[in-house]
């Protein structure tokens, strides 16, 4: 019993670390998106990404040994570990709200682009309006 509890208190510990490192990331990116670095940003979210994976992992160990506690184990686990587990959503909620603003700021380039490509596409369109210029046929003949 008391070793299932230092495991969970150690993956807790953990998972609190990942997201810290998670939320640095998020910097980073939140950095790369305001500089409009496209070069940065696909490494950037893919280290997200295995940090994410790793979040996910080191919940569903949590979850295999919670359920071999009882409940009078798991309220005292919560009450043990408050303020770590207050720290953890503290940093997934920071994560989540500038994810959302990155979000934002992307989708809004995005339809700066579109509505550059749509500008192109029309000029172009006006364009053909126009038509080609025929060649003018000279009214002398070359026979003269």
């Amino acid at each position: 019993m008391d070793k299932q509890k230092t495991e969970i208190v150690k993956l807790l510990k953990h998972k609190q670390q990942t997201c810290a490192r998670l939320l640095e990331k998020m910097g980073e990116q939140m950095e790369a998106v305001n500089n409009q670095d496209d070069s940065r940003l696909p490494l950037i979210i893919e280290d997200k990404e295995g940090l994410i994976a790793g979040l996910n992992e080191t919940d569903e160990k949590i979850e295999e040994i919670l359920d071999g506690l009882d409940e009078s184990s798991r309220k005292s686990l919560v009450l043990e570990n408050e303020e770590l587990g207050n720290r953890i959503e503290a940093d997934l909620k920071k994560i989540i709200e500038q994810e959302t603003v990155c979000q934002e700021k992307l989708n809004l380039v995005k339809s700066e682009v579109l509505e550059k490509i749509k500008g192109v596409k029309s000029g172009k369109t006006l364009l053909k309006g126009y038509g080609v210029s025929k060649r003018i046929k000279p009214k002398i003949s070359k026979n003269v």
